[in-house]
């Protein structure tokens, strides 16, 4: 009778275990599904001018919009934002990179100007003024999706642009900081 009750309860610790077991198993599947990449995009059809609309951009630097100009290769997107801003009735542009989310930390570590960390906009965020152009670039990422690179020819303008382009891609509104950035970079 003894080893009769022994098995018993054997059995009842290891359906016990197994319950409990299968239940996390089950939660480390769904949270992994939950991490997983989505489906990798096409870049050369993904329309970043389409998705972030000029008139958006053009009113966020308190510009007129003249042309958008979209561009396809096959590891991102470009769109291109030509301007007048009206105040001095100049011609500027901006423009919104997009590509894979790996790039983020890839382009970070080629990076020679010095990062300046951005707050508010999504995973993770830095700015710089590029040596070569003299622009001010805004990176971010998205974690699960997309990165993006939003130009300027101020920080201020940049990080406008950027503010427009979470706001139109992850429909959520920017937090933003006293001056949206921190440290210098200012012209």
């Amino acid at each position: 009778m003894g080893v009769r009750r022994v098995a018993v309860r054997r059995v009842g610790l290891i359906l016990g275990v197994l319950l409990v077991g299968g239940h996390s198993i089950g939660q480390l599947s769904a949270d992994r599904q939950a991490r997983a990449p989505q489906t990798p995009r096409d870049w050369t059809t993904f329309n970043v001018c389409q998705l972030v609309p000029g008139d958006a951009v053009a009113r966020a630097v308190a510009a007129r919009l003249n042309e958008t100009r979209p561009f396809y290769d096959k590891s991102f997107s470009r769109c291109t934002y030509l301007v007048t801003i009206t105040a001095t009735n100049k011609p500027a542009g901006y423009a919104v990179w997009m590509s894979p989310e790996s790039d983020f930390e890839e382009l970070k570590q080629h990076t020679e100007s010095p990062l300046t960390p951005v707050t508010g906009l999504g995973d993770g965020a830095y700015m710089f003024q590029d040596k070569g152009d003299g622009r001010f670039k805004i990176r971010v990422l998205k974690r699960g999706d997309l990165m993006f690179e939003a130009t300027g020819d101020s920080a201020d303008a940049a990080r406008k642009v950027a503010a427009v382009v979470v706001e139109h891609l992850w429909k959520k509104a920017p937090v933003s900081d006293a001056a949206g950035y921190h440290g210098e970079g200012r012209r």
